[in-house]
Parts: structure tokens; sequence; C-alpha cells
């Protein structure tokens, strides 16, 4: 099989990166959505590295978490090999035949096992927002690669459709990250529009059942388990009276749950009312498990309901249906759950989600989702926002103005989209809301961010209320040096040369030399409002 255009840029993207960060240390990351196909890069990078030193015998070694994961990677990989390669497992319960071309292999398994592989020359982890930043399992990865390094010479990166933690942060971030940058980002936006990925699609009516989650704590950033399963099992009948009717029309679901006993009970209301369906979840023996799936390949199960199990490995491609029964604040379990309906299919148009909680709402489309830096413990500028009624100055978080109690518009919207709503699951459906303001003031500011070169904050506002913010990297490199320049030279100061530095160019702005624009054009449709357009006084639109 010859690797789509977007996995040969995969590779390219991976060796380029390899040779500009010499060393074993450095570990990057390749960024591919679910259904992109990443057993095809795998195979195609062994091909490559046998092409090209076959006196070496280059093998790969494929790292995974568990046995499940380690069956599925060596099963798609044995329909993409070359016949002359060969494929083997280094797994306790699966068997261990270390001189294979290609070794799929579990952590727990293979970590103290480096001095008996041999030759090694790529080290692939796969689903590595798995590893755990501070558990034994990093430590683990740690290990077996500086005891690899013992032994022969090698390179290793990461593969993820999701290269960040359950928390959003990236897999990068952290005192001592495992992995030290990504290589290449596949989108998911470019598979879509190229037809290598089915879009997700809301119901035409409004879907009316929202798990509430009001008053349920938090515990490693996510909803408490106990609490949430609790829950939910008070919307279950609501569920599956929706279902029914928005997936009357839908040939293949499958339904996500918090707990185990939430499947359960969901799995017999399901076939109560005649929707032949099956649980398949952790402790589901292995077997029973491989059998059901069967079976629902097969058509004879209408409805697989599962927890975490199928979140990741799971391919059956004319899933049409998906049923999130599982509120989360977690982007990880979020994208991987939805990412079991995108995988295209002979006859599939497109796949519908049910989400039957604020986690669409909450958390955007999934195609729009990135990671985020963790928060630092020192002082910043606050972000704030102004009452709309009596002129306060609030917190940015706040709900309700603490003078006046004015209740702020975007929370009962909110409160609003949790009860009744059908918002966008695929940015490509997100209409955009944009709002021209007149620009009153303009303020200036010298940001600050431990590890990161000085930035130039400028706050736009409109009266009493700040509409929008950005950040002009002057003392950066590259692409944002790039956009700051154009930034400087579009405001009417193409008679000085762009500063060098934050302080020379927040000295400037605030001089009175220094022209403001009339207006600006915000984008308000995302989760920050984004400036679009800006027009000074002679009506020069930049």
């Amino acid at each position: 099989m010859q690797p789509r255009a977007y996995q040969q840029e995969s590779l390219d993207k991976l060796y380029q990166w390899w040779v500009a960060h010499p060393g074993n240390a450095e570990i990057p990351i390749l960024v591919a959505p679910t259904g992109s196909g990443k057993s095809l890069i795998i195979a195609e990078l062994v091909r490559l590295l046998f092409d090209t030193w076959p006196d070496q015998h280059p093998r790969t070694l494929v790292i995974v978490p568990s046995k499940e994961l380690a069956e599925q990677n060596a099963e798609k990989l044995a329909d993409k090999l070359p016949g002359h390669l060969s494929l083997g497992y280094y797994s306790a319960s699966l068997g261990k035949n270390p001189h294979a071309d290609v070794i799929v292999a579990t952590i727990g398994s293979v970590y103290k096992a480096a001095h008996l592989l041999g030759n090694i020359k790529s080290v692939i982890m796969d689903e590595c927002h798995l590893i755990s930043p501070n558990g034994k399992e990093a430590g683990r990865y740690r290990q077996f690669l500086t005891d690899l390094s013992r032994f022969c010479s090698y390179r290793a990166t990461g593969l993820t459709a999701t290269p960040f933690r359950g928390n959003g942060v990236w897999l990068t971030d952290g005192d001592d990250p495992l992995f030290t940058g990504v290589a290449h980002t596949v989108t998911m936006q470019e598979l879509l529009e190229a037809g290598y990925l089915s879009p997700l699609v809301r119901p035409i009516d409004v879907v009316q059942t929202r798990i509430d989650t009001d008053g349920i704590r938090t515990t490693s950033g996510d909803y408490n388990l106990d609490q949430l399963s609790e829950r939910v099992e008070g919307y279950l009948d609501q569920v599956v009276e929706e279902t029914l009717h928005h997936a009357a029309g839908r040939k293949k679901w499958i339904a996500f749950t918090p707990t185990v006993e939430n499947a359960e009970h969901l799995v017999a209301k399901l076939n109560a009312r005649g929707i032949q369906s099956a649980l398949v979840c952790g402790s589901t023996p292995k077997r029973e498990r491989e059998e059901r799936i069967r079976q629902f390949r097969a058509g004879e199960w209408r409805c697989l309901v599962t927890v975490l199990a199928l979140a990741t490995g799971f391919d059956v491609p004319d899933v049409d249906c998906v049923i999130w029964c599982r509120p989360t604040r977690s982007p990880v379990l979020y994208v991987q759950g939805a990412g079991r309906g995108t995988r295209i299919a002979l006859g599939k148009t497109d796949c519908l989600w049910l989400d039957y909680s604020d986690t669409t709402e909450r958390l955007g489309p999934i195609d729009a989702i990135k990671g985020r830096k963790r928060p630092r413990k020192i002082d910043q500028m606050a972000p704030t926002k102004l009452c709309d009624e009596c002129g306060e100055v609030c917190s940015a978080s706040a709900k309700r103005c603490p003078a006046c109690g004015f209740e702020f518009p975007m929370e009962a919207l909110e409160r609003e989209a949790r009860q009744a709503s059908n918002a966008a699951v695929l940015a490509s459906q997100v209409r955009p809301k944009l709002v021209d303001y007149e620009v009153t003031d303009v303020r200036y500011a010298i940001h600050k961010k431990p590890g990161s070169p000085d930035s130039l904050r400028v706050d736009y506002w409109s009266g009493l209320r700040q509409v929008a913010s950005e950040w002009v990297c002057f003392e950066h490199t590259g692409w944002a040096r790039a956009k700051a320049d154009q930034w400087w030279q579009r405001r009417g100061s193409s008679f000085w040369a762009s500063p060098r530095t934050t302080l020379e160019a927040f000295e400037q702005a605030t001089s009175d030399f220094f022209e403001s624009p009339a207006s600006i054009r915000v984008n308000e449709s995302g989760k920050w409002p984004e400036i679009v357009k800006v027009e000074f006084a002679e009506s020069l639109a930049v």
C-alpha cells in the first residue's frame, strides 16, 4: 500500500525533526487524527529504514500501554508490512520474539529487556497520550530508553490523536517532559476536506436532554465518577427515548457512559425497547469481548455500550451514531470518544453525534481543540471585564457583578445551552459572530511569561467595555516576529523601524505619535474574542 500524501509528509517531517534535533534524548510527537492510518505510517517508516540501511538490519519497536492495544497494532501492521519483514510480540501474555523486524511490546514487559532486543533503529510509542507524566509508567519508558541507548543508536517518537493530557496540558509541557516537541500535525480539518474522514453532525431537532453537572465536584480535573454516575443514572430513560427519535435511521450505535453500572443499565433499557445492545468494558473477558465486537461488525448488535474500553484502538468504520452520556472536562476523552465515529465506510456519509451533556458546548468543536500550557504560579495581569449595568471592573470568570448583582449575559447563555443546544461539533459548522466596535481607548502593557520572551499586550476598549486583546511578539522569532513586524507597519509606523525589544515597542506605542485604530471587527464565536479587521481614521482597513 502506498502512503497517502499526508502520511508521507508526516514521515518527511519526522525525519527533518530528527536531523534538526540530534540525540536520543530529543523525542517528538507525530499527531494524526483517529482514522488517519497510523499503522501505515509505522509500516512505511519500517520499510524506509530497511531500504536505506539494509546491511544494518534496522528494526522498529512499537511500545503500547496494554495487551489489547498490542494486539490491535500487530493486527493492523500484519496487513501493511512488506512480506519479507517479520512481526513479533514482546509481551508476557502474548509471547516474546525479541528478534523480529518489527516488535510490538507492552511497556510492562519490555522496560527491563533492552539488552535482549539487538539493533533497534526506531522506537514508536503509540497512543502516547496515555503515558502518565508522573506515574511509574513514565519512569518505565525513561528506564527502557536510557538502557536501550547503551546498546544501539536509535531515534524515538510518540504517536497520538491528542497530544495533551486529560487536563488539556501539552505532553511537551512540564518540569521534565518525556516528549520535547511536535514534529508534525495532521489536522482533522484537512482530512475531512479530502474525504478521508467522515464528518460528525448534530441532529436536526435540538437535543432536549441535558445531564446536569452542577454541584458535582471534580477529581484530578474531571468530574468525580461516583457522583457523576449517580447523576447520569437519573437521565438514562430520557436518553433512550430521545435516541430512539434522533437515531431511528442509523445502523450502528456506540454509547459512552461514566461507569460500568451506568452501561449495564443503559444496555438493559435499550434491549427493553427492541434495540439489540451489548456491553463491552475493561472487565469483559477477552473472548467474549472479541465475539461481541465481531457480532457488532456483522450487524447482530445495533448498539455497543462502553465506558472507556472502546475509546482507543476500536476500529469499526461504519459506526454512524455516537451517543455521549459521559459529561467530561477532559479534551482527551471527548476527542477520542468522538473519533469512534469519524472513520469512513462504504455507504456512510456522516456520523450522528448525540451529546446528552454540555461537553460539546464546554470544550468546543473537536477539530479545533488544542493543548494548553499548565498554569504558572506567578503574578500576572489578571483578565477583567466590565459590568454592563454599573461599570464595575470584575474578574473575567465572574458570573455576577459583585457591586450590583447583574448576571453576565454569557453565563445566562451557557446555562441555556446546558438545557437544550445543538452546538457545533466541528469547526466548519460554527457560524462566526462578527461584531464591529468603535475603539475609544487602546491600552498597552508588557506581558511576561516564564520561559518565554516578553510580549506587548494590547487591550482594546469601547466605552466602558474591554472588547478584545492581542499579544504582539517582537522578541520572538520566525512567524511570530514576522507577524509583529506586519502589525507595527500597519499602524502608521513606517517611519519607525520595527522595535527590537518589547520595552522599545511599549515606549513608542504609548507616545503621542503612535496611531490607534478607529474601529475593530471581532469574531466572538470562539472561546476568546478574535480581531479579524482593524480600521484607522483614514479608513485604511488591515
